[in-house]
């Protein structure tokens, strides 16, 4: 049964390394809805997941090895994963903010909104949602770590109803950031921050450049 129980921890984090390697997913915008909208607000409520994404070196080999290396793989990166949950609260490093404030700068460089701070007639609402943050390894083989960073943004009108929605994210493998040590992002809140706003910006304007 404990056996079972680790090999379920360890299944749990390979279907979320594929889910790292998904598509980008878009709901079009008709033109009727495109014209309705005179201007935008961000919702400032930013949603994410309870948990933070994490993969560190020598987790994906463990994880190569089937249900024996996933048992033995699953404690060590689950151990990580709450070292660096951990330094994130304690360092009140909010990467709810990070993308936000990438997701309005994007916004506002496209001219394809016009933003405003209160909701106007005729407005509507960007509603953001993390659906996953942390950190991998770009490669089965590394000893550094990208920054993982994935968001949905929904544009909704005065009803609620959702008019556009475009999600993107960072990958392990092509990942823009350039990889780092990970006692470097552990051991600096600026450099875990910096990691995490460079992926932001990169899915932000990939984002709203599909709009």
């Amino acid at each position: 049964m404990r056996f079972n129980a680790r090999f379920g921890l360890s299944a749990s984090i390979l279907v979320a390394v594929v889910l790292v390697a998904g598509c980008a997913s878009t709901q079009s915008i008709s033109d009727a809805s495109r014209k309705q909208i005179s201007s935008v607000t961000i919702d400032p409520r930013v949603s994410k997941p309870p948990a933070l994404f994490y993969l560190g070196p020598g987790g994906a080999t463990g994880l190569m090895f089937g249900a024996i290396g996933g048992a033995v793989a699953a404690p060590s990166i689950e151990e990580s994963r709450k070292a660096f949950q951990a330094y994130v609260d304690r360092n009140g490093i909010s990467i709810e903010k990070v993308v936000l404030e990438e997701v309005s700068a994007a916004i506002r460089q496209s001219g394809k909104f016009l933003l405003v701070a209160q909701p106007q007639p005729g407005g509507a609402t960007i509603v953001v949602t993390i659906f996953q943050y942390g950190f991998s390894i770009p490669n089965g083989f590394s000893s550094k770590l990208v920054p993982i960073v994935g968001v949905r943004c929904e544009i909704k009108d005065t009803a609620g109803k959702v008019l556009w929605s475009a999600q993107e994210r960072t990958h392990p493998l092509g990942n823009p950031v350039e990889p780092a040590e990970p006692e470097a992002i552990l051991n600096d809140p600026k450099a875990m921050e910096a990691a995490w706003r460079a992926a932001a910006k990169y899915v932000a304007s990939a984002i709203v450049e599909g709009f």
